[in-house]
C-alpha cells in the first residue's frame, strides 16, 4: 500500500507525469508520422495523389474512429482497476474491447465494395483525384480491424502504466511502414511503382504485423499470467454492458464530431486544386504538432484513472494542474512558429524541387500563396485545441464520457459545419477580400472559433463538474 501511494505521489509531479505521458505523446507523434510520411511520399509521387490522401483518410476515420477510440478506452478501465489493486478485473475488461475489434472488422470490410459511393459527397472535380481517393479509402477500410485490435491491446498496456513499451512498438511500426511505403510507392527490387496502391498495401501490411506482435505480448507470457488476459476471454454480460456504458459514448464523440469535420472538408474540396492542396498541407502540419498533445492527454487520462481508482481525488486535481502548466508554454511557441514561419513549414511538402520546371514551380507557388493565411489563422487555434485535450482527457480518465459527447457534437455542428456552409453559400469572395480574407482562410477562422468554444466549455466542466467523484469500476 505504501509503495502504491508513493507511486501515485510521483505521478502528481511534473517529472512523474512526464515519465508516464511522454512515451505516449512520442508514440502518438510517431504514429502520426507514419501517415505524415505516407502522404509526403504521395506528394512526391504526384500532386493528385497528395490531394486524394487527406479526404480518403477523413472518410476512413469516420468509420474507424468510433471503434478505435472505444476500444482504446479500455486503458481507463485498466488504470482504475490497477490503481485499486484489482489486476484480475483489469485483465477481464480487455476482452470487451477485443470483441469490438472483431465487429469493426466485419463492418468496415463490408463497406469496401461501396467505397466509391462514400466519395460522392466531396464533389471532387478532378477525376484523377476522385479515383485516387476511392482506391486509398479501400485500403484504409481494410486495415480497420487490425488497428482497432491494436488500440485495445496497446491501450490496456498503457493503462497499466507501461507506456514505454507502447512507444517502442509504435516507433518500430513507423520504421517498418516508412520502408514499405518507400519501396512500394516508388518501386524497386523488381517491384514496379505502385503509387497509391503501394501506400495502402504498406499501411495494411504494417498493421497486420504489429497486431500480431501486440497480441503475443498481451495474451501470452507474464502479462497473461498476472492479469489473466487469456484465461478470461469469455464474453461476460455485465462486463460487456459496463464497457459499452463508458466506452461507446467516448467513441461516438469521435465519429459524430468527425461527421462535422467531413462537412467542413467537403466544403473545402469544392475549391481549386491549389487551395485543396494548401488546406491539406496546412492541416497536416497542424495535426503533426497537435497529435503529441493528444498522446500526452492519453497519459494524463491514465494518471487520473490510477489516482481515482486508488481513491485519491486530491492527486488527480494536482496532476491535471501540472499538465496545464507543462503544455501551455509549448503551445505558445508552436503558435509563434505558425504565425512567423508559415511558408517554411509548408516547404516540407514541396513537390517543386531545385530542378523543377516553371509550370511545377508555379503550381507550388499557388499552393503556398493560398496556404500562408491558413497557417497564420491556425496559429490562433493551436493553443485552444491543445488545452482542450488536457481538459477532455482529464474527464475521460475519470469516466466522464457522456456529457462531453453532447458538448463536442453540438459545438462541431453549431460552430463549425453550419457556419462554413453559410460562408460558402452566402458570402462573396469580394466581401471577404475587404477583410483581407480568402474563402479558405475564412473557413479556417471558423474552425479556430470552434476550437476555442470547446476548450472553454470543457474547462467549465473540468472546473465545476463531478469527475473527481466518478468511477468506471462498477
Amino acid at each position: 500500500m505504501i509503495e502504491r501511494t508513493q507511486a501515485l505521489e510521483r505521478i502528481a509531479t511534473a517529472r512523474g507525469l512526464l515519465g508516464l505521458a511522454l512515451p505516449l505523446a512520442a508514440g502518438m507523434g510517431v504514429g502520426f508520422l507514419l501517415h505524415f510520411i505516407n502522404r509526403l511520399m504521395l506528394g512526391w509521387y504526384s500532386p493528385e495523389a497528395l490531394a486524394s490522401s487527406h479526404p480518403a483518410g477523413m472518410v476512413a476515420w469516420t468509420f474507424q474512429g468510433f471503434f478505435v477510440v472505444s476500444a482504446g478506452f479500455v486503458g481507463t478501465f485498466a488504470a482504475q482497476h490497477h490503481g485499486a489493486g484489482e489486476d484480475d478485473e483489469a485483465g477481464a475488461m480487455l476482452w470487451p474491447a477485443l470483441w469490438l475489434g472483431l465487429v469493426a472488422t466485419v463492418v468496415t470490410v463490408a463497406l469496401i465494395p461501396a467505397r466509391h459511393l462514400l466519395t460522392i459527397p466531396f464533389g471532387i472535380k478532378d477525376p484523377v483525384v476522385a479515383a485516387g481517393m476511392s482506391e486509398l479509402l479501400g485500403w484504409y477500410l481494410a486495415e480497420t480491424g487490425p488497428i482497432v485490435l491494436m488500440s485495445a491491446l496497446s491501450g490496456f498496456i498503457g493503462g497499466l502504466g507501461r507506456t514505454r513499451l507502447v512507444f517502442w512498438l509504435s516507433a518500430a511500426a513507423c520504421l517498418v511502414s516508412i520502408a514499405l511505403n518507400r519501396w512500394l510507392i516508388f518501386g524497386g527490387l523488381g517491384v514496379p511503382a505502385l503509387g497509391i496502391s503501394g501506400a495502402g498495401l504498406a499501411t495494411l501490411g504494417t498493421s497486420l504485423l504489429f497486431m500480431t506482435i501486440w497480441a503475443s505480448l498481451v495474451l501470452r507470457g507474464p502479462v497473461a499470467a498476472r492479469f489473466g488476459t487469456w484465461r478470461q476471454r469469455h464474453a461476460e454480460r455485465t462486463r460487456l454492458l459496463r464497457f459499452a456504458r463508458f466506452s461507446l459514448p467516448r467513441g461516438a464523440t469521435e465519429i459524430l464530431e468527425m461527421v462535422a469535420f467531413l462537412v467542413f472538408s467537403a466544403a473545402i474540396t469544392r475549391l481549386s486544386t491549389a487551395e485543396l492542396n494548401a488546406s491539406n498541407i496546412a492541416f497536416q502540419i497542424y495535426l503533426l504538432v497537435l497529435v503529441p498533445f493528444i498522446g500526452f492527454g492519453q497519459g494524463l487520462a491514465i494518471a487520473i484513472g490510477q489516482c481515482l481508482g486508488a481513491g485519491r481525488a486530491d492527486l488527480a486535481w494536482r496532476t491535471s494542474r501540472v499538465a496545464i502548466a507543462l503544455v501551455l508554454p509549448i503551445l505558445a511557441l508552436i503558435a509563434a512558429a505558425f504565425a512567423l514561419l508559415p511558408g517554411q513549414l509548408m516547404g516540407i511538402y514541396s513537390f517543386a524541387g531545385p530542378g523543377a520546371d516553371a509550370a511545377t514551380q508555379a503550381r507550388w507557388d499557388a499552393v503556398v500563396t493560398a496556404g500562408i493565411p491558413v497557417m497564420q489563422v491556425l496559429a490562433l487555434g493551436i493553443v485552444g485545441d491543445g488545452l482542450h485535450w488536457v481538459f477532455r482527457m482529464t474527464l475521460v480518465g475519470a469516466g466522464d464520457t457522456r456529457w462531453p459527447l453532447v458538448v463536442m457534437v453540438s459545438a462541431a455542428i453549431v460552430t463549425l459545419s453550419i457556419p462554413v456552409w453559410l460562408l460558402l453559400t452566402l458570402v462573396s469572395p469580394s466581401t471577404l477580400a475587404a477583410w483581407h480574407l480568402t474563402v479558405l482562410s475564412a473557413s479556417y477562422a471558423i474552425f479556430v472559433g470552434y476550437t476555442w468554444t470547446i476548450s472553454l466549455v470543457l474547462f467549465l466542466r473540468y472546473r465545476y463538474g463531478p469527475w473527481p467523484r466518478m468511477s468506471v469500476r462498477g
